[in-house]
């Protein structure tokens, strides 16, 4: 770019030591929003060169990653590794709840212990803020916005870029300095478990004219937008943090499809590309994109021209973790064209993935010339955005004014509204009349997701149902609705004229959703009126007579679609349905496939047991139950068995079901 900035980084990369450059590929994740010995320790020890947010979360050891633990029981430590501190908290307690002003400050001190660093270089600071339930930061009253798909029904790129720019104002304010988005996977598949809502369609031209107003939005307002997940995963029929996905579709098809959105972010500049844990036959038939020389280096820079970031997405996703070690994987994903890696994790496997990359630099499987190209694009990166200069001076009270100042707020209920879809309304229900006797029942969103507070909290629906009518009888269920969820809402709904219920879409609860539940509602006689976030059949179900999809489960389209139900706000008529749905039969056929794949796979995954914690010290054999973290969990394994259950269901649980029993939200 310029002759002073390629100075000053090679200057800053000629005084920085092998551990110093291999720590600055690394991305670690930080949870929570206070600070902690192993927290401090990733920065000043490991040299991170950036960390991923996720305040709603705890940082501990304990936690796996979507079932698994990360660490390599058979990583042998050369004799300059390094160990830093670890934290073992209970992993079933709730992050805090902190507001844009207290977060701007907990940043600040993180950059102020980076750039007192020997290397003296700032982190690079990242988010997942794609809308719905992929909001990674949803505590003190920040708004919110809608996911893609939902800005695609509104069909105005122009507010599709005002909304970017208002997310980019307020990460920046705080002091994010990338996001993990735009995803560009064009959505062909209807029943891709992963993506859904979290793109912007099934047509690529549409896609991509989004595309491009998100990446200029993100990066107007001084955030980094990394267009992912590289080379599309649209058609597909897993979730990576699961298995290994193949797309097998044809060089042609690629360029007509899943390449037209990548093409489209490169060209409105977007400073950085995140991989994909997918094998793409037609450039590579061996090794998924993540370690992918010739998909990274050969498609990606050399094809098409992209000369930013490349970052791997969480490399600790089965996808990759069934197959090779971590400190391998990253090691690889490195020598194929990976800038930096995101690690998800608190454990052991932070140093052993330094070393990893560490040793294979010494064994030259990544050579010199490769680490130093990685760690100059990444320090070009952080000089581009004034880092070196300003990293760690945002100002708390300036972020208050912009993430929860009126512009902000009311661009948030604007996108809101207008992505409102009435998707049937059969029996003429709308606006439902407040002389009939509802049942409301609210699927509750998973506690640490939520905001913890007034406007973001599990009884939202609720809460806006009530503004307008009192003649309701109020029930809730888990995010997938338990046996004693569905005979609850069964009996309740005898005392009705017409139920309405949510039934959102999350891929984070893998026992699905609560289309059971509104099937065993209609097979009652029950008339039904349903809210989704998702406009496929597991959220819109063929059992409801009236179906609302507000494309996102956040706070504003919560309430909104309350308003929209009692007829205080209409639809906008220019919102349209954005993806080509199936016929129902179709649909619930390949649900059925679908539900049939995934339990045969998840026999064979961890998903939601125990953590081994014998495996937290980088493969230690600990004497079964001698470790306190063992101890500790076999008392409370104990004290549950002894606990007399109920025989029958009397009221709800005072606190919120999770409704998932695994970590990680990416």
């Amino acid at each position: 770019m310029s002759n002073g900035r390629d100075e000053f980084v090679s200057k800053k990369l000629a005084s920085m030591t092998l551990v110093e450059k291999c720590g600055q590929l690394l991305t670690f994740t930080w949870r929570g929003a206070y600070l902690t010995p192993s927290g401090i320790e990733q920065i000043t020890k490991l040299n991170a060169g950036g960390l991923c947010l996720e305040p709603y979360g705890l940082e501990t050891c304990k936690n796996l990653y979507w079932g698994h633990s990360q660490v390599d029981p058979n990583f042998k430590k050369p004799k300059d590794y390094i160990e830093i501190a670890h934290t073992y908290f209970d992993d079933h307690n709730y992050g805090v709840s902190v507001t844009p002003a207290e977060y701007t400050e907990a940043l600040n001190k993180l950059q102020e212990i980076a750039v007192k660093r020997p290397s003296g270089i700032p982190l690079h600071i990242t988010i997942d803020m794609e809308g719905d339930f992929k909001n990674d930061y949803t505590s003190g009253g920040i708004r919110q916005f809608i996911p893609p798909m939902g800005l695609t029904a509104i069909g105005d790129p122009d507010l599709t870029y005002k909304v970017a720019y208002a997310l980019g104002k307020m990460m920046r304010a705080i002091g994010v300095t990338q996001f993990y988005h735009p995803v560009c996977d064009v959505n062909i598949n209807p029943l891709n478990p992963e993506i859904g809502v979290r793109s912007f369609g099934d047509d690529p031209q549409i896609c991509a004219r989004h595309v491009e107003a998100t990446v200029r939005g993100y990066q107007d307002a001084g955030v980094v937008a990394t267009a992912k997940h590289f080379a599309g995963r649209g058609d597909s029929a897993t979730d990576a943090h699961d298995v290994l996905d193949v797309c097998q579709a044809d060089k042609k098809r690629m360029q007509e499809v899943e390449l037209v959105t990548f093409n489209a972010a490169i060209r409105a500049g977007a400073k950085a590309v995140m991989t994909a844990h997918t094998i793409y036959p037609a450039y590579d038939d061996k090794l998924p994109s993540t370690l992918s020389y010739k998909v990274l280096t050969g498609l990606l820079r050399q094809e098409m021209g992209f000369k930013g970031v490349v970052v791997s997405d969480a490399i600790g996703m089965a996808a990759i973790l069934r197959k090779w070690p971590l400190p391998k994987a990253c090691a690889m994903a490195i020598a194929a064209g990976v800038d930096t890696i995101l690690l998800k994790a608190d454990d052991e496997s932070r140093s052993q993935c330094l070393f990893g990359i560490k040793a294979a630099v010494e064994s030259g499987e990544i050579s010199e010339e490769r680490l130093e190209e990685a760690c100059r694009r990444l320090l070009n990166m952080k000089y581009d955005q004034g880092l070196f200069e300003k990293a760690g001076q945002n100002d708390p009270a300036r972020t208050t004014e912009i993430c929860l100042g009126k512009e902000t707020v009311d661009l948030c209920r604007e996108s809101s509204h207008k992505a409102m879809l009435i998707v049937r309304d059969d029996k003429k229900l709308l606006p439902l009349s407040k002389n009939k006797k509802i049942l409301v029942i609210e699927q509750c969103i998973p506690y640490p997701f939520l905001g913890k507070d007034m406007y973001s909290h599990p009884h939202v629906f609720c809460e806006a149902m009530t503004k307008h009518s009192t003649n309701l009888i109020l029930d809730d269920t888990g995010f997938h609705a338990d046996e004693e969820d569905v005979e609850e809402a069964l009996e309740l709904a005898k005392e009705a004229d017409l139920v309405v219920m949510t039934n959102y879409y999350a891929r984070i609860e893998k026992r699905g959703n609560n289309f059971h539940l509104a099937q065993a509602l209609k097979k009652a006689g029950h008339t039904l009126v349903i809210v989704t976030n998702y406009p496929y059949i597991q959220g819109t179900t063929p059992d409801a007579d009236a179906v609302l999809c507000n494309f996102s489960g956040t706070p504003d389209s919560i309430r909104l679609s309350a308003d929209l139900l009692f007829g205080v706000i209409k639809p906008y008529s220019t919102t349209k349905m954005p993806v080509k749905l199936p016929p129902v039969a179709e649909a619930l056929a390949g649900m059925k496939r679908a539900a049939a794949a995934k339990e045969a796979m998840m026999k064979k995954l961890l998903i939601g047991k125990p953590v081994d914690r014998a495996r937290k010290e980088s493969g230690k054999k600990a004497a079964k139950g001698k470790t306190p973290a063992a101890k500790k969990a076999a008392g409370k394994k104990a004290a549950k068995k002894s606990a007399k259950k109920p025989a029958k269901k009397s009221s709800k649980k005072s606190a919120p079901r999770m409704g998932f029993a695994f970590g990680g939200k990416c």
